[in-house]
Parts: structure tokens; sequence; C-alpha cells
């Protein structure tokens, strides 16, 4: 509900409306207004917002919630005006959804924060939501970490973590808000702690309260903040007594605490406010600073485990109420430790009572109207898991690169530190979500101002995070240094624990394991400005990286020193198109999306020539036969067997192209796909041929997956332009990039400029603000090269858009830009001279609505690239390891066409893993032709879902989890049907008639599937089944729980169940199959068993309800109509 994919967002009401609404009961200060007048029912959550990415904002159909003028009830209104009344059904359906997103989410805010909310602290755009004094409580647990590297090693460690977490925490924090503590952060397996000081002897009318705010009636009062230090202390004395040595039942694993106390002014502040990609609800982080936390830096790491350190401004408040722990000395003689409370004066259960008696937090929390407040705070991933009632489900170990950052050079506590911490979070929040990762915490602890970033969480997971995380580092920096600040980070990538840490009363979401605190430990010793990285980072990073190996550190919690790294952007070429002695150089050599530990540059421009040789050499292959069409000829393997070059000069022996094609006329060529199909091949293909037949010069300008690379397109366009110059018109022009651009351009008049930018645009060095500038900037010197290039031959302008697995439409919107560059080329395609200019534009899913394509279109100048048939698959297969076709098994050819779904890159990978994981094998011998073998039977058995390393597998996992849990859920239970399923068999599990659910919990589903299916993912097939039309009444009166009205007869004309069944006028039910088989097995690997067989059984319980019950109930109905006779009375009727 309102997140992407749902078919409600978060609107507000009409300002008429929501004056209109009465205020909330939950106190007279409170600016709150009850969106609804319903106790809370969220208007916001009926409103319809229904949309496709192909449509206009214009066309959208919006409906809201109204007061209805007559009734005061409430309607639904279009966009044109019309209304219709709110059925009661519908209010109690939203009012409960609510209501649990409500109970789920309110964990997730302190008390602080939403009391600062309700009582109107807070203004648009105010940073800071609460100043005031009272004691602070850092406390530490111990052994975590090792709890977490044990339990990940099992199939349920999630879980059994998770119940780990909810033992330990749930005592702690009840314990916590019994003292009237508020949990403000988490920090890993660490709390955060505030005990505000209020003078409780003004609140209230004092005479209900049985004890003074202190608890001892013989103590007179000790004032607010004595009284603040004093609860603190009592709790954490209780904390320890109770929660020490904690037995996880795991292993021998006990957690431990030790704890740091101070006191003074602190300030609570709201920051951020971007919105990530997957959801258009703005994220927000709360932080606590001040001198408290400055005194418990250094209280809490003096503790050891079991012990409560106190700072000595904290220790001036309680000294004549507590006893020290003298048991050993510290190293700093004005911290103390406590030992207990001086039980003469106070205990810690009376102390407790009267803070419990006082605790009037309740009536500031927050209700429905603040929900949208809470969604600032509460990750989108997981509040949709809570509205579905599902938030176990966040609970898993996954693999995540996480990234630590320490800032230093700043106080926040102060005006002029809360906005630089604003624009800091700011920077962080745009850097992070322009490259598709997740802000997990912002946090002021023991160890400084820390961010706390992730990649690879829900549903934010591509097949390349590691690469995002550090290229994330590098503009995290800059921005630091901009706002004169200095930043350390640390990268590591690992299994963690990735859920909920807390109870039912507070709780976040973090990230817990080894390579979480390996990151950490990275950042630690990282230089100022500075970036570590460990060694599964440096491994999964692509070749976009370069990394300095560096001497191993010894870090906390490792016996063995750690391999540590420090990554480089990689050095690029500075050639781009025709480079010295003509040979061509294409960018995707440059940026390949392979990871560096599978080769250098050099080996990867070897395999994808290769590639080119052998895909483009598929005689039958749509994509080649097409392309080769316009080109004239036939294909030449010979063209791709040496590194590829253009002609030093131009022959006399030069062909020419077929008329009315694009080489001889020139145009706009869009060549579009998804990843792997073989776009690039023919590209290079294409430039070759036209270059070695036509000495047609290539000008290749190439964006993406990046965002911080958005200028390099510009830059590559005017270098392969210079190059195109050099070679083909004047070789005396200088290499100097200046003095040519001079030499060509002479009346330019940023030429001084230029070779500055050209070089920052390439190396990715542009700032963010200016990149889309810069582009443009670029692209028109580029546009002006082209004109001058074309007056002397002919030129074909490849243009690449490569978003890789990035997925949410807000990332997208940062590529726009791509096309309106090459909007600007198109016009140079277009003009008519005696050289033509060619427009080469390779991307997956073009919008049609652009000039580009449309002028493609419109002369049938377009090629679609799909699978390959099994035919060709067979074919291709065969060219790829070299062996004849008929050695290759149809079993085999079956399985590899099947999962890869004719996809070469696909299928060189699912072969290539075959090899390698021993269930095929090729016997190449002298005399014979290899010949591939089977070595396991049944190559259905493979299981393909460990293969995630590959883009196959990678990719498809990736597309799963950036789909809504009711999504995800729907493609995890098709794949347990081995045929075709029905929406009833899906809502079986999800929501089934027999447990409550109703007509709209089935609508959400019937609207998930619909958007699988417009998506590609599900299918509808051929409708098998026939449902008689009563029994689909029937079933809707169970859905909704409406029945028909009691009749003594049946009415003139209508038809018994059993005249149904045999009328001809059968209703059929609409049927559905999971087909890709890719996304079958990916998506079956991600339940589990137990999970798979209760699909199962509640679907065939719900097909014999479905059949059986109907005219069971009419039997029964039928019995009931007929009169009772007893057995007696039937005797004696019989004989008379």
């Amino acid at each position: 509900m309102g997140g992407r994919g749902s078919k409600s967002s978060v609107q507000p009401l009409s300002t008429e409306d929501a004056d209109a609404a009465p205020t909330s009961p939950a106190g007279a200060g409170s600016p709150r207004k009850s969106i609804f007048g319903l106790d809370g029912l969220d208007a916001s959550k009926v409103l319809t917002h229904r949309k496709t990415r192909q449509m206009q904002p214009q066309s959208e159909d919006l409906r809201q919630l109204v007061r209805s003028t007559e009734n005061g009830m409430w309607d639904i209104e279009d966009n044109q005006g019309t209304r219709k009344p709110l059925p009661p059904l519908a209010v109690t359906w939203f009012k409960n959804r609510n209501l649990e997103a409500l109970h789920g989410s309110l964990a997730f805010v302190p008390w602080i924060v939403q009391q600062a909310y309700l009582q109107g602290e807070v203004d648009d755009g105010n940073i800071v939501l609460h100043r005031g004094s009272g004691a602070v409580v850092f406390s530490d647990a111990s052994g975590f970490t090792a709890l977490t590297e044990r339990l990940a090693k099992k199939t349920n460690g999630a879980e059994l973590l998770s119940q780990c977490l909810t033992s330990f925490f749930t005592p702690l924090i009840q314990l916590i808000n019994a003292y009237r503590g508020d949990v403000i952060k988490f920090s890993g397996d660490a709390l955060m702690i505030y005990f505000p000081a209020v003078d409780d002897t003004e609140v209230g009318d004092q005479s209900k309260f049985k004890v003074p705010p202190h608890g001892s009636y013989h103590q007179p009062d000790i004032g607010p903040m004595p009284t603040a230090v004093l609860r603190a202390c009592a709790c954490c004395i209780e904390i320890q007594k109770r929660l020490h040595m904690f037995d996880t039942g795991v292993d021998g694993v006990r957690l431990c605490l030790h704890i740091g106390l101070g006191c003074g002014e602190i300030a609570i502040l709201q920051v951020g406010g971007v919105e990530p990609p997957e959801i258009a609800i703005p994220r927000c982080e709360y932080i606590i600073a001040g001198a408290p936390l400055e005194q418990i830096s250094i209280a809490e790491p003096l503790a050891k485990n079991g012990e409560t350190c106190l700072s000595p401004q904290a220790w001036e408040h309680v000294q004549n109420y507590v006893i020290p722990d003298k048991s050993r000395q510290l190293d700093n003689d004005n911290f103390h430790l406590l030992l207990k409370l001086d039980e003469s004066k106070f205990t810690f259960p009376t102390v407790k009572a009267s803070a419990q008696e006082r605790d009037t937090r309740k009536d500031l929390q927050f209700t429905i109207a603040e929900l949208d407040i809470i969604r600032k705070f509460v990750p989108s991933a997981v509040f949709k898991q809570i509205e579905d009632g599902t938030l176990t489900y966040v609970n898993e170990m996954r693999n995540i690169s996480t990234l630590f950052i320490s800032c230093s050079g700043v106080d926040v506590s102060t005006d002029e530190g809360a906005d630089t911490a604003q624009e800091l979070m700011v920077s962080v929040q745009r850097i992070c979500y322009a490259n598709e990762g997740t802000l997990n915490k912002f946090l002021i602890d023991d160890k400084g101002m820390l961010f706390l970033l992730a990649y690879g969480l829900p549903p934010l997971v591509h097949t390349d995070d590691a690469t995002r995380a550090v290229l994330s580092c590098f503009d995290i920096v800059r921005a630091f240094i901009k706002l004169g600040l200095v930043a350390r980070c640390g990268v590591s990538t690992g299994r963690a624990y990735c859920g909920v840490c807390g109870s039912a009363e507070r709780m976040e979401y973090t990230v817990l394991g080894d390579a979480v605190n390996l990151s950490a430990r990275l950042m630690a010793n990282a230089p100022a400005n500075g970036i570590l990285v460990d060694e599964e980072t440096r491994t999964r990073c692509t070749v976009e990286l370069n990394f300095e190996d560096l001497k191993p550190i010894k870090v906390k919690g490792k016996e063995q020193a750690v391999k540590i790294f420090r990554p480089q952007l990689a050095i690029t070429s500075p050639h781009i198109g025709v480079g010295p002695e003509g040979k061509i150089l294409f960018p995707w050599y440059e940026r390949s999306l392979t990871a560096g530990a599978q080769g250098d540059k050099t080996t990867i421009a070897e395999v994808l020539q290769t590639n080119v040789m052998k895909l483009c050499g598929l005689p039958d292959w749509d994509g080649v036969c097409k392309v080769q069409s316009w080109l004239g000829g036939s294909y030449d393997k010979v063209l791709h067997q040496e590194p590829p070059r253009a002609p030093s000069t131009r022959s006399s022996r030069l062909e020419n192209p077929p008329s009315n094609s694009p080489f001889s006329s020139g145009g706009s060529v869009v060549l579009h796909g998804p990843a792997g199909l073989g776009k690039i091949e023919l590209a290079q293909h294409v430039v070759v041929y036209a270059a070695q037949k036509y000495f047609m010069m290539p000008v290749i300008g190439t964006m993406g997956p990046r965002t911080q690379d958005l200028a390099r397109m510009g830059a590559e366009l005017v270098r392969s332009c210079l190059g195109a110059y050099r070679h083909a018109v004047d070789p005396s022009l200088p290499d100097d990039e200046g003095q040519a651009l001079s030499k060509l351009l002479p009346h330019l008049e940023s030429a001084d400029n230029l070779p500055d930018l050209l070089r920052d645009a390439y190396e990715g060095g542009v700032h963010e603000d200016t990149r889309v500038s810069a582009l443009h900037e670029l692209a028109d010197v580029a546009a002006s090269l082209i004109e001058r290039l074309r007056s002397h031959v002919a030129v074909i302008i490849v243009c690449q858009l490569e978003f890789g697995t990035t997925l949410f439409d807000k990332t997208l919107g940062h590529f726009n830009c791509f096309y309106e560059v090459v909007s600007k080329l198109l016009r140079l395609a277009e003009g008519k001279t005696s050289n033509p200019v060619v427009l080469f534009t390779l991307c997956k899913n073009p919008d049609t609505n652009h000039d580009f394509v449309k002028a493609s279109a419109a002369r049938n100048w377009v090629v679609e690239l799909t699978g390959l048939s099994e035919d060709i698959c067979q074919e291709y297969m065969a060219a790829h390891l070299e062996v004849p076709m008929s050695s290759i098994p149809d079993s085999v050819t079956n399985f590899v066409s099947k999962i890869s779904l004719g996809n070469p890159l696909y299928i060189r990978e699912s072969l290539g893993q075959l090899f390698m994981d021993g269930h095929l094998k090729v016997e190449r011998e002298a005399e014979t032709d290899p010949l591939v073998y089977q070595n396991t039977e049944d190559l259905e058995t493979v299981d393909i879902a460990t293969w995630s390393h590959t883009a196959m597998v990678g990719e498809t996992m990736c597309l799963l989890e950036s789909l809504d849990p009711l999504e995800a859920a729907v493609v995890k239970m098709s794949t347990v049907f081995s045929s075709s399923f029905s929406l009833s068999d899906l809502a079986s599990s999800t929501c089934s008639r027999w447990s409550g659910s109703n007509f709209f919990d089935y609508m959400r589903l019937f609207h998930a599937v619909q958007d699988l299916e417009n998506r590609g993912i599900v299918q509808k097939i051929a409708v098998t089944r026939k449902v008689e039309t009563t029994l689909l009444v029937r079933s809707h009166s169970m859905l909704t729980g409406r029945r028909g009205s009691k009749q003594d007869e049946k009415p003139k004309g209508r038809k018994s169940l059993k005249d149904a069944k045999e009328s001809s006028s059968a209703r059929e039910l609409q049927m559905f199959a999971m087909n890709n088989v890719l996304i079958r097995k990916v998506g079956s690997s991600m339940l589990l068993e137990a999970q798979k067989k209760k699909v199962k059984r509640q679907a065939l319980i719900e097909r014999a309800l479905i059949r059986d019950l109907p005219a069971r109930i009419e039997e029964l109905q039928k019995k009931k109509k007929e009169p009772h006779i007893p057995w007696y009375y039937e005797n004696i009727l019989t004989r008379s």
C-alpha cells in the first residue's frame, strides 16, 4: 500500500476536508487532526493511483476521499468530480489495515520524536526536533558477532538469530521504558538511551501520586537532572543484574553488557528528506547530539563487561545516592564505576515505580493521522511487510556490501552544526540513492559521527553492489571536502544478518555480522579522506576499479591480519573509436560489468571479439540477417579474426552499400532488447564492416550504468571525432586535445577550458550538479566536429545506453540526458550530404515517443532482439564449444535453451557452469570429432540457484528482489505449480476466504498478478477449467461476506444448481502459468520445502472446497426445508 507497484499511494485530503475533520482526543495542545472522523481511518490510504510506465501524468486515474455534505460520511471522488459512497465494508477494511500498520510501525519511532511532532515543536524545514537536558546511556553488548557467525552457517540462521535478539532485547527495552528511558538509536548491537530531565513536581495532580518523583518519601526532592541520572543509574544496575551473561542457547554463546553514562544538554535532530529510488516517501533520520555523547565516548570504553561507568558530570549529580565500585583503578580518575544504589536512600524498585507512575508518554503517541510521518523513519521494504503483517519476513541472512563513513570537524549540537549535518545528510542520501543503495543509519556514538550504508538490501539488489559501494565512496569524500569536513571510509562484503533488532516496543532495521564489523574497523584505520576495502570487495568489483595492495592490519575480533586494499578508478585508454595505427577501440572494453577477478581488460576484449565472430556467424540469426541486409554482401568472419582496424586510406576497391539502406542515405537505426542478446556484438560487427568496406569512420559515445559518468558520453564523442579526423582526414592533427580543437574549431569560445573538462568527464570527476550541463556542452562540440568530419568521409555514430541491473524509474531518470544528446545527433543523421551519417543507437527498451525511435520505425530500421530459437540455440552452442552440432545431446540442448531463454550470454554462462561443475565434458581426440558427454543423467536436478555470480541468475534475483512483497509472494507461489494455476489457488495461501480475508484482499492479489502479467513474469493461458456461474456467485458471496435473501420459493426463471450444470452458458475461469523456466527455478530456490508443501496443500483444499462445498450446502439446505417426521410417526403413517 503506497509503495512501488501498489494500488494506493499517500495523498493528503483537500484543505476543506482536513479542516472539517475533528481534532484528536490525544490532547488539547496537539495540532493533530484526524484524517477521518472514524477513530483514525486514514483517508490517504483509499486514494487509488494507477499508472504504467508509458502513461502520462495527465491520464492518471486519481480517486480520493471527500466528506459527504449530506450525511457526513465519506465518498470516493474521481478526477471528473463524480462521487460514490464508500461502502462500510471498505471503511472497515481500510481502518483495520491502517491500524495494523500503525501498531507495527510505532516501534520504529522514539517517544521524544513523537512528542516533538504532537506538541507542535516541529515546523517545516526545522532540523532540531528537541532541545533539553538529561542523562544519556550507551549500552554496548558483546557476543553478537560470535552469535551471528555461528548462526550464519545454519539454514534457519536468520530465524534463530531473530529469536535470540528478541529474547535479549525484549526485557532490556522493557526495563528502559519502565525507568522512563527512551531508546533513541540502535548502533548495531548497542543502544543509545535518553532519560529526559523533567520536573515531575509540576506535572499533573500531585495528590494522585503515591511516591515522590525520585521514589523515596524520606528524601527531599533532588531536582530534574539528578532524578534523571538516578533513574539511569537504577536502570543500568537492574539491567546488569538481569541480563549480564545472558545465555543465548546457541553453542554456549553468552551476551554481556558494558555501559557508559553521561548527562547534560542534548539536541535531537531530524535530517535528510531525500526520496529513495523505490518509493516517493522522503526518508529522514533522527540523531542525538550534545556534551553527554562526548562523555560516554570516554566512559563506555573504560567499562568492562558487566560494568557501568559514569562521567564526572553524571557522578556529580548522584555521588551522594550511589556506591561506587572501587575494585579496580580506571585509567581516568575523574570517571567512576557504578556498583549499586545507596539503599538507605533509594532502591531501584522504588525509583522505577515512581518513574512509571508519572509516565504520560502514551498520551502523546502517534495515531493513524501521523502514519505518513512514521513512514519517513521506516525503510520502505520494512513498512510494506508491516502492512502485510509479515514483518518476520525481513529477517534474513544475505550477502551485502557495507560502507561505514566517519565524519570529523563538526559539532551538530549547535545551530550551525545542525545545518551542516542536514547538508551532509542530504549529500550522502543523494549519492547513495543515485547508486541504488540504502542509508541504514546516521548516528553519533562512541566512535563519533557515523554513516552506515548498505548495498544489496531489498528491494535494491544488484549484481554489482560491491562496485556501487566503492564508487559511492569517491563521491562522498568529494562532498565532505566541499563542506570542509574529513571523511574516512571502510567497505566490506560478506554474509550478514539483515532484519529487525529490538522488541515489539522499540525496534530498528539493522545489519549485523562479522562483515559489518570489519567495515567499521577498516573505516577506523583509513587515512583522512581515504578509502579502505577488504579482499572480498576487491574480488567482486568490476574492472571499473583498480586496487592497491596495502600491508595487512590487525583488527579487533580477528586472529589473523586482514588484507586491505586502496581502491582507485581504473585508468582508461585515452583513445576511443579509431586510435593509433587505425585500431578501433570500443568503450565497452573499458566499462565492462565483468568482475575484475575474471580477467583484465585485454582478456575481456579478446573474449568479446570471439563472441562477435561466433554469434554474428550464425546464418539464421534474425539480428545479423537484418543488419547484413543493410550492409550488403554476406558475413565475413575474416574481419573479426584480428583486432578491429580501419583502413589506412580510402581504397578505390571500396564497395557501395545497398540503396535505400541507412549506410547509403544516412539515418537513424535503433537496436534494442534485454541485456545479453547481442547488441554489442552486432554493433561491433557493423562498425568494423562499415569501416573496412565503406571507409565509414566510427564516432562512439556510451552512457551508464553509473550516474557518476553522465558526462563521459560527451567526452567519448569528442575524442572519437578527433581520432577519426586524425586517421581519415589530417594525420598531422596535434595529439594535444586543446590544440586539435583550436585548429578544427577556431571560433569556439570555450576551447581553453575543454581539455580539463574532457579529462574530468572521461574520468568521472565532474561534480554531480554540473554533469548534465557538461554533457551537453561536450555534445555540442562533438556535433560541430561531426559536421566538419562528414564533409570528408561517411560517419557512423554509435550511442549506447547501459544501466545494468538498475531497475527503478527514479534512478533511470538520471539517464534521460542520453536521449537528449541522441536527439541532437539525429539532426546530423537526417541531413542530406554526399557522405551519409548513420546514427546507431543501442538501448534496452526505448520509449517509442522519442524522435530517433520514430524516425527509425518510419523506415523500418528498428531491430528488436529476442531469444534464440532452440534450433539456433543448438547451432550457437556448437559454435561456442567448437564442436559439431550432432555431438551435443538433445537433452543438453533442451535444458540449456530452456534455462537460458535463448539469451546468448546466458547460454555461454550455462555451458560454462555445467562444465565447471562436472555435469558436462568434451572429449577431443586428434582422429575424431569432439564429443560432448553428459555426466548427470537428469540435468533438471541441477541447482542453478547456486550460480548467483552469473548474470543469468544474478539479474533474475535482482528482478525478484525489486518486486513488492505481495508480488514477490505471488512469483514464489507460482513456481510451486507444475501446470496452470488460478487466482483462487494463490488466494488460498495469502488471503483465503476461510481465514477472515475479504473482497479487498482478493483485489490486491488480483492487481499483483495483473502487474506481473504486464511485466511478462507470469502469463495468461488458454482457459482449460470451467466454473459454473452459480459457483462463482457463491464464491463471491463467501469472499465478501454477503448473502442472498432467503426465499421460500425459487423465483420464476431461476435455474437450480443442477440446471446450471446442464446449461451451456458456463463461465470460464482465467488460468495463469509460470512459463519462464529461469524465474521458476530461481524463485523456487527462495522458498523452503515446508512453504512449498503448504502452498500445494492449501491450493488443493481450496479447489476441493470450490468444487464440492456449494453442492453439499445446497443439499443440506434442501434437507432443512423438508419437514422432520420422527420415526415412530413415520411407522404409524406407513402402517395406515
